[in-house]
């Protein structure tokens, strides 16, 4: 009885985690497209796009919202 018991369990916490953090990221991703001031047909495809990528839509969308943001200020 050389094996650890507590080990699957620990993968299973692991990768819960990690599962919850890309539900909470498409989440936020999706809240934060809905709430842009994009119109309807971009929206849509911003939606599309990080619903089928689901760890790289998300990173992108970000980069390029806060791309968007900070040169409407400059």
């Amino acid at each position: 009885m050389n094996e650890n018991p507590l080990l699957p369990a620990a993968y299973d916490i692991i990768w819960s985690g990690i599962l919850l953090a890309f539900v909470a990221l498409l989440i936020w991703a999706f809240v934060s497209i809905y709430r842009s001031d994009l119109d309807a047909p971009s929206k849509l495809v911003w939606a599309i796009i990080v619903f089928l990528l689901p760890v790289i839509g998300p990173i992108c969308w970000f980069v390029i919202k806060s791309r968007r943001t900070v040169s409407q200020f400059e």
